[in-house]
């Protein structure tokens, strides 16, 4: 337990006062994770100080019924003229710790090779963050203080060091700061926020990130880019944000949308493919032509029907005429999207990612796209399959089900090779180029998340994509199955001839991505890539937001 009384902290600047704690009396319960919030410059690095014991009040005292951490992260936690092995020797005996233990330890997990045994000033920020991050995990605290270092490294560091932390809070506490609103949910269940050097305690940490998201909704609307001329006018929540699954079709993006169901911090509409931009731009008019006449047909057996039949049957006219309701609104003016806000926000309760998962609007044309960009400001994910691959599955979807035999695929297949190229446009899925180009350049890069379907295998393909969205990575228990494939095999011939005529897709999708792409990509033929260029090395990201 730590205990908070009458705590004070003035700083005196260039003549001016600056009070990071104003007689601040909280109580941080024993064993509890807590988030430490506050803007940039509130005195959240000060207060870990504080409770360190590091740095001195003004006045008041910090009271601890247990031992408690250095702060982790903070340069000022390690002399900069000592080597990392010399700091780690002198804190293993200050805490009267195992020294060789400890130096084994740190050695290994912080991955600073030969730099281990160089003084810290030579360090990067993120070495010194490592370092300390390192020192901590190997001593046993009833409270760890730690300030952003989750964030420091590359990914797999990024995942290694959660892992501990998250070990460690099975039988500790800690104060825990980090700008990423995903580590909060993840990492702590009680929250804080510091303003104006007054403390606010939360016992739920959605509470104190509400807390802090209402206090910087203000300078967020300054720094969010102004709507485009004619958009509408929407009252989606400041604490989410929006995100549209757009495909493509024939690849695992179904399973990623199962995965994010069923994890806690995105929210799904009762259906998880609303259809609606696309059916605003008449481009699935079957859909909604099904949906207006399945209300006709429940509206008429209801009439006919009593007691709990009739009941069960007004529930599903109710779903059905919300669904309805979205084709029904105005294409134009301010309010043309409050049907769909509305529609896909019922059941929310705080979940920071709102979710529409449709397919079809990779085939969106820009206005539509740009109509989309502004809903919550949104962020976008794609899954992209080997070009030929995905083609084979589709010409295999769409065969009837009854003539669906591997020898009517390739018939059909072979039959599309045959064709003038004009006809590949029936297959608008496969023309890659336009479809990532319109959409990057209509959002910017830096809101699309592409995936790669021979990459998305099981939880860890996920983390990167969950830190692109600010949520605590997909935990196991989430992950619905692989999806197996229904298509047969494609011969040599087949993927050849796919990967000739689609051959400017993958050269566009390499200029694109690089070695990000899957080797798969390149099997055109025996030890040839498209174009004759042999496969490059896969990367190992799953998959990347793009970079502005």
């Amino acid at each position: 337990m730590i205990i908070l009384k009458d705590l004070t902290k003035v700083f005196r600047l260039n003549g001016r006062r600056k009070i990071v704690a104003n007689r601040i009396n909280v109580t941080f319960p024993t064993g509890v994770s807590v988030g430490l919030l506050g803007r940039n410059g509130a005195g959240k690095s000060t207060l870990l100080k504080l409770i360190a014991g590091t740095t001195h009040p003004t006045s008041g005292r910090v009271m601890s019924t247990g031992t408690v951490s250095f702060p982790v992260g903070l340069a000022s936690s390690l002399h900069p003229d000592l080597t990392g092995a010399q700091n780690t020797r002198f804190v293993a005996r200050i805490y009267g710790a195992d020294t060789d233990a400890l130096m084994d330890y740190v050695e290994a997990f912080a991955e600073l090779g030969e730099h281990f045994h160089l003084p810290v000033r030579s360090y990067s920020s993120g070495m010194r963050g490592r370092l300390s991050f390192g020192i901590n995990m190997g001593l046993e605290f009833d409270t760890y203080l730690v300030d952003e270092v989750t964030a420091v490294g590359d990914q797999s560091f990024k995942q290694k060091s959660r892992d501990v932390f998250l070990n460690r809070m099975k039988d500790a506490g800690a104060v825990f700061v980090s700008h990423s609103m995903g580590a909060m949910r993840e990492m702590c269940t009680a929250g804080a926020f510091l303003d104006n050097g007054k403390l606010e305690y939360f016992p739920e940490i959605e509470d104190a990130i509400d807390r802090y998201m209402f206090s910087i909704d203000e300078t967020m609307s300054e720094l969010m880019p102004k709507l485009p001329e004619g958009a509408a006018e929407m009252k989606f929540p400041r604490d989410a944000r929006m995100l549209f699954g757009i495909g493509l079709s024939q690849t695992r993006a179904d399973w990623l949308g199962d995965c994010l169901r069923r994890h806690r911090p995105c929210h799904f509409a009762k259906t998880r493919e609303p259809n609606y931009f696309n059916t605003r731009a008449n481009m699935s008019d079957i859909i909604r032509d099904r949906r207006f006449k399945t209300a006709q047909q429940l509206a008429q057996r209801m009439q006919a029907e009593t007691g709990e039949t009739q009941r069960n049957t007004l529930r599903l006219l109710s779903e059905v005429s919300a669904l309805v309701s979205l084709h029904t609104a105005p294409l134009e003016g301010p309010d043309r999207h409050d049907a769909y806000i509305d529609y896909l926000l019922t059941g929310r309760k705080t979940q920071p990612v709102v979710c529409d998962f449709t397919p079809g609007y990779a085939l969106l044309p820009k206005a539509e796209l740009t109509e989309m960009s502004t809903v919550g400001w949104a962020r976008f994910v794609g899954v992209l399959r080997d070009p030929a691959e995905r083609l084979w599955a589709q010409v295999w979807a769409r065969l009837p089900g009854r003539n669906r035999t591997p020898e009517a695929c390739e018939d059909a297949a072979r039959l599309l090779l045959a064709a003038p190229e004009e006809e590949l446009p029936k297959y608008p899925e496969t023309d890659y180029r336009r479809i990532v180009t319109d959409l990057e350049e209509v959002v910017g890069q830096q809101r699309v998340f592409w995936l790669f379907h021979e990459n998305l295998t099981g939880r860890a393909a996920l983390r990167a994509f969950c830190d692109f969205l600010d949520i605590p990575n997909v935990p196991e228990i989430s992950l619905p199955p692989l999806p197996e494939a229904d298509e047969p095999a494609m011969p040599d011939d087949i993927r050849t001839g796919f990967h000739r005529i689609l051959a400017p897709q993958y050269d566009a999708m390499k200029a694109r991505f690089g070695d990000d792409l899957p080797a798969a990509w390149g099997n055109a033929g025996p030890g040839e890539g498209p174009g004759g260029r042999l496969p490059q090395p896969a990367s190992e990201n799953p998959g990347r937001p793009i970079e502005s």
